[in-house]
C-alpha cells in the first residue's frame, strides 16, 4: 500500500468521523424539548428528568428490553420453552415473536455504559436510536464514494443520513427498529455489487459473506429486511438476463460450444450463485427454512397492509387507520415546498426538488448510455497518454468504477478489456438504479412509511451527479459569466431553507455566497493560476454541495427542534395509580394507540395494542365506545378481556364463518344475562343445548377479570377511526365515520356576556360557536353560526342561513353539573353542540349525533352522568379512568345458571 492509497483512506476516514458527528449532532437538540415553554415542559419529562418517548412503539422496546437485562429473555415467562408475552391481547398473551437485534444491541451499549457510570436501560434507550441511526453515513459514504470523488460521497451521505422521514424516527426519545433501515439495507447491496464486480474469487467469498451477514443482522432488526431480499433478487435475475442476452462476459462467446455455456463460465453467474448459496444457508440459519421460502410472500403481503379491502375473517383492516400507511402526497403545500426537505410529502422525503432532478438526470444518463454502449468500438492506438495525463496507482483504483458521466467518449475505448468493463459496471449499476428506484416509487404507492426507502436510491444517485458535476467544473474551462451564474443559482437554493428557519440567516449566508463569488471571479489572485485549482472553481463546488445538502439539513435541524413527546405526566401518572392500586389481574382497555404504554407504566395486561391491533379487536373498543348501550359495552369488555377471541371463533365454526352473523348475535346477547342469552341463542339462533353452553361460557365468564376503560382527550380526534371500526357493515364491507369537531381555543366568558369560538376554517368558510351567558343560572346558551373567513359576514344560500354542521340539540355542562340537554327548535341537523363550563372558561365541542349519547361522551365529556355501570376511579388532566362495574350489570358479576330453556 503506496502513500497516496494510505493518504486516500485517511482522509476518508477523517471525513466520516467529521460526518458521524454532524449528522449526530443535529439529533441531539431533540433531547432538550425546545419547541415547549418551560412552564409546560416539565410535564413533558419523567421523575428522573428524562424526557418521555416519541411514540408508542419506543416503549414496547424498551419492556422487552428491560427484561432482558433483568432475567435474560425480552418475554414475561417462558411456557412449554416459548418465550411468552403476557401484557398484551387479554387474555391469553402471546408468544413472542418479534425481531429482538434492537433489544440486543441497547444490552450491549447499556453494559458499555455503565462501564463509565450508572446508567438506567431507559437512558440507555433514550440515546440508541440517536447513537446507531448516525453509523449509516458510514454505508452511505462508502457506497457512494466506490461511484464518485469526496464531494459527491460526502452529498450522498448528508441526504440519507439526514433523510426526513428516517430522521423522523431516530432522534434522542425514539427507540424503534428504524435505526438500524439504511445501515443493514446499505450494506447489504454495497458487498452484493462488490461481490459481483470483484475478479477474484477469495473477495467474491468474503463479499459473498460479508453482503448476508448484512442481511441476516437485517432480518434480526426490522421486518421490512425481505424488500431488500426482493429487491436484490429481482436485480440478480434481470441482470444476467441482461448479461445473457447483451453478450457481456469476462470472455468471448465464440470460445463456447453454446452461449448457454458461456453464460454458465461467467463470474457474474458465480458471483450471483455465491450469494444465493450462502444467503440460503445464512438466512435458514436465522429465519429457518420457512422464513427463507416465504419471503416473496412476505413482501407482498407488506405491499398490501393498508388495503381496506383486505379483511381477517371480515372484520376491517384497522391498519388503515396507522398515518404511515396513507398514501403520501407528492409535496408538501406551498411554493416553496418543493425546495425544502420534510415529511410533508414524497419528494421533500427523498431531499427536496433538487434531490429529485438530480436523481432524474443520473437516471436518465444511465439509459442512454446503456443504449449508446451497444456499438461502442475498440479504439485502434497503442501510445502511452502523456505524463501529465498517466494516473497513480491509488488514482487507478479510485477512478476503476466510476461512471464517465460524459457520454461523448463512448467509443475511443484503447481496448476490448476496457469496453467490457464499461460495458458490465455501466450495466451493473444502471440496471441497480433503475430497479431499485422503480421497486421504491412502487413500494411508497402503498404507504408514506416507505419514503425511507426511495430516498436511499435517489440520495446515492444525488451524490453521484454531484460528484460528476464537481469533476466536470474541476476539469474544464468555465466561462466566468456561467460560474457566476452557478453560484448565484447553487446560493440561492443553499439559503433558501435557512430562511425558512431564520430570515436573516438565510439572507446573510446568500449575501456572503453572492460576495465571495464576486471576489474570487472578477478581483484578480495569485491563486488564479492554470497549475492549481482556481478559489473561484472551488468555491462553486462547495456551493452546488450546499444546494443539495442545505434542505436535508435545515430540515433536520427544525425536526428535532420541534420535538414533542408522545405523552406526558397526566396520562403516566394515571398508569402509575392502576399499579399501585389495582389487582394485578386487571385488564387496561382503550383504542389500541396508547397499549404499549400502559403495559410498561401501569405493568398490567391490555386488551390491544400498536402491535397487536387486529380487526376485530378494533371493531369490538370501536362498537362498545360508539354504542350508547352501556350495557353493551360492559358485555363486550366482559367478554374480551376474560375469554377473548372465543365467543367470536365458537359462533363462526357454528355458523360457517358468517361474520356479519356472529357479530350480530353477540352485540344481541352481550348485555342480556347469561340465562337469557343461553335462551336468545337456542330458540332465536337454533344453537342446540351444547352450542349455547359454550358460547355463554365465553360471553358470560364467571368471575370476569376488572377492567379499567381509559378515556382521553385524544381519542376526541380520533373518534373518525373509532366509530369506523365500530359501524363497520360486514355485507357491505365498508363503514361511515363520525366526529368531534374541537374549538382552537376556549373562552373567558363572564356573566353577562358573549364570546365566539372559532371550530373550523375550511375553504374561506368559518364555522364558529356563538356562546351566550345570561346574570342567573342555567341561562347559558350557544348556537353555530358559519361566515365568510374573509370579512366575518354571515354565509346565507337562498335567503336561509348556511351551515354544514346544523345541530339539532344542545347540551350543556356548567362546574360538573348538566344544566341544559334540549333539542334546537326549528332544527334538523345531524350534529350536536355540547358545551363545557368550568368558572368562566367555556369549551364547546361539535360532534356527530350519533355520539351525542354515546359511551364515550357519557363518560369523558358528561363525567359518567345518570349510570352506574361505569365508575370513574382516577382521574388526571385528560385521562380519567372507568372501572366497569360487572355486578351493576343485567348480566352481573358471574355467570348464572344456564340449565334453564324457558
Amino acid at each position: 500500500m503506496n502513500k497516496k492509497t494510505i493518504l486516500t483512506i485517511s482522509k476518508s476516514v477523517i471525513i466520516i468521523l467529521i460526518l458521524l458527528a454532524a449528522v449526530f449532532a443535529l439529533r441531539v437538540p431533540a433531547a432538550d424539548l425546545n419547541s415547549l415553554p418551560n412552564d409546560v415542559k416539565g410535564d413533558y419529562v419523567d421523575a428522573q428528568g428524562l424526557p418521555y418517548f416519541s411514540e408508542m412503539d419506543s416503549y414496547y422496546n424498551l419492556r422487552l428490553t428491560e427484561n432482558f437485562v433483568d432475567h435474560g429473555y425480552a418475554g414475561d415467562e417462558v411456557v412449554n420453552g416459548s418465550v411468552m408475552d403476557m401484557h398484551r391481547y387479554a387474555p391469553d398473551g402471546g408468544e413472542l415473536n418479534y425481531e429482538l437485534g434492537i433489544v440486543y444491541v441497547t444490552d450491549f451499549l447499556n453494559d458499555i455504559a455503565n462501564m463509565f457510570g450508572s446508567y438506567s436501560v431507559k437512558e440507555v434507550a433514550f440515546w440508541t436510536g440517536a447513537i446507531i441511526s448516525s453509523l449509516a453515513v458510514i454505508p452511505a459514504y462508502i457506497f457512494a464514494r466506490r461511484l464518485t470523488n469526496d464531494y459527491g460521497a460526502i452529498t450522498a451521505a448528508l441526504i440519507i443520513g439526514l433523510a426526513p422521514n428516517y430522521f423522523a424516527h431516530t432522534f434522542p426519545g425514539f427507540f424503534d427498529t428504524d435505526m438500524f433501515y439504511y445501515i443493514f439495507s446499505l450494506f447489504f447491496i454495497l458487498f452484493f455489487m462488490e461481490c459481483l464486480k470483484s475478479d477474484n474469487l477469495i473477495y467474491k467469498i468474503i463479499f459473498a459473506v460479508l453482503s448476508i451477514l448484512s442481511i441476516g443482522l437485517f432480518s434480526m432488526s426490522w421486518t421490512g429486511y425481505v424488500f431488500y431480499v426482493a429487491l436484490m433478487g429481482l436485480y440478480a435475475v434481470i441482470y444476467l438476463i441482461a448479461s445473457f442476452v447483451l453478450k457481456i462476459g469476462n470472455d468471448h462467446v465464440e470460445d463456447y460450444p453454446s452461449r448457454l455455456s458461456w453464460f454458465l463460465h461467467q463470474k457474474d453467474f458465480l458471483s450471483v450463485v455465491l450469494v444465493l448459496v450462502i444467503g440460503f444457508i445464512g438466512l435458514a440459519i436465522l429465519r429457518g427454512f420457512d422464513g427463507v421460502t416465504g419471503i416473496f410472500s412476505q413482501v407482498f403481503g407488506l405491499l398490501n397492509l393498508q388495503s381496506a379491502s383486505v379483511v381477517i375473517g371480515g372484520f376491517p383492516n384497522v391498519l388503515i387507520s396507522v398515518a404511515e400507511m396513507q398514501m403520501p402526497a407528492l409535496l408538501g403545500s406551498g411554493m416553496g415546498s418543493a425546495f425544502l426537505a420534510n415529511t410533508s410529502g414524497a419528494v421533500n422525503g427523498i431531499g427536496g426538488i433538487l434531490v429529485l432532478f438530480a436523481g432524474l438526470i443520473v437516471l436518465y444518463a444511465l439509459i442512454v448510455r446503456l443504449w449508446n454502449l451497444r456499438s461502442a468500438k475498440v479504439k485502434d492506438t497503442h501510445k502511452k497518454p502523456p505524463k501529465s495525463e498517466r494516473k497513480s496507482a491509488a488514482e487507478k483504483i479510485d477512478a476503476k468504477y466510476k461512471f464517465k458521466f460524459s457520454l461523448g467518449d463512448l467509443g475511443n475505448f484503447t481496448s476490448s478489456e476496457d469496453l467490457y468493463t464499461t460495458k458490465r459496471i455501466t450495466l451493473m449499476y444502471g440496471l441497480l438504479f433503475i430497479i431499485w428506484t422503480i421497486v421504491a416509487c412502487l413500494a411508497v404507492s402503498r404507504g408514506s412509511r416507505f419514503i425511507t426507502t426511495l430516498a436511499l436510491p435517489f440520495g446515492l444517485m444525488a451524490g453521484i451527479a454531484v460528484g460528476y458535476l464537481v469533476d466536470y467544473i474541476k476539469a474544464n474551462e468555465i466561462k466566468d459569466k456561467f460560474l457566476m451564474a452557478i453560484i448565484v443559482l447553487g446560493g440561492f437554493f443553499a439559503a433558501f431553507p435557512l430562511v425558512t428557519i431564520n430570515m436573516t440567516y438565510g439572507v446573510l449566508l446568500f449575501a456572503v455566497i453572492i460576495v465571495l463569488g464576486a471576489i474570487f471571479i472578477y478581483a484578480k489572485s495569485n491563486a488564479d493560476d492554470l497549475k492549481k485549482l482556481p478559489l473561484k472553481k472551488y468555491l462553486a463546488v462547495i456551493v452546488v454541495v450546499l444546494a443539495l445538502v442545505s434542505p436535508s439539513v435545515c430540515g433536520a435541524y427544525q425536526t428535532a427542534d420541534h420535538v414533542v413527546p408522545g405523552t406526558s405526566d397526566p396520562m403516566w401518572n394515571a398508569m402509575t395509580w392502576i399499579d399501585e392500586n389495582m389487582p394485578e389481574d386487571t385488564v387496561i382497555t382503550s383504542w389500541w394507540d396508547f397499549g404499549y404504554l400502559f403495559e410498561i407504566a401501569a405493568d398490567r395486561q391490555v386488551t390491544f395494542d400498536g402491535g397487536s391491533q387486529s380487526g376485530e379487536r378494533a371493531f369490538w373498543l370501536g362498537q362498545a365506545m360508539t354504542t350508547d348501550n352501556l350495557e353493551l359495552s360492559a358485555g363486550i369488555f366482559r367478554m374480551l378481556d376474560t375469554t377473548g377471541d372465543r365467543a367470536v371463533d365458537a359462533l363462526d365454526e357454528i355458523n360457517g364463518g358468517n361474520t356479519s352473523q356472529t357479530t350480530s348475535i353477540l352485540i344481541d346477547i352481550l348485555p342480556m344475562t347469561a340465562g337469557d342469552a343461553k335462551n336468545t341463542l337456542i330458540n332465536t339462533y337454533h344453537l342446540t343445548d351444547a352450542q349455547a353452553n359454550e358460547v355463554v361460557s365465553y360471553t358470560h365468564p364467571e368471575n370476569p377479570r376488572p377492567v379499567i376503560f381509559v378515556a382521553s382527550s385524544d381519542m376526541l380526534q380520533k373518534a373518525g377511526w373509532w366509530t369506523y371500526f365500530g359501524q363497520w357493515d360486514f355485507e357491505k364491507q365498508n363503514s361511515t365515520n363520525y366526529q368531534y369537531y374541537l374549538p382552537t381555543s376556549e373562552a373567558t366568558v363572564e356573566p353577562g356576556q358573549s364570546a365566539k369560538v372559532n371550530m373550523l376554517n375550511e375553504s374561506g368558510m368559518a364555522i364558529n360557536v356563538v356562546i351566550d351567558r345570561g346574570t342567573g343560572n342555567n341561562t347559558t346558551t350557544a348556537d353555530i353560526e358559519t361566515t365568510y373567513a374573509s370579512n366575518g359576514s354571515q354565509i346565507m344560500i337562498n335567503g336561509s342561513e348556511y351551515n354544514p354542521l346544523n345541530a339539532s340539540r344542545l347540551v350543556i355542562v356548567e362546574d360538573g353539573q348538566m344544566v341544559k340537554n334540549e333539542s334546537i327548535n326549528g332544527s334538523n341537523g345531524n350534529y350536536t353542540l355540547f358545551l363545557m363550563g368550568v368558572g368562566n372558561t367555556y369549551t364547546p365541542i361539535i360532534m356527530s349525533s350519533i355520539l351525542e349519547n354515546s359511551m364515550f361522551t357519557r363518560l369523558y365529556l358528561e363525567g359518567g352522568f345518570g349510570q352506574n355501570i361505569f365508575t370513574q376511579v382516577h382521574s388526571e388532566e385528560g385521562v380519567s379512568l372507568w372501572q366497569v362495574n360487572f355486578n351493576n350489570t343485567a348480566a352481573g358479576g358471574a355467570s348464572t345458571s344456564t340449565n334453564s330453556t324457558n
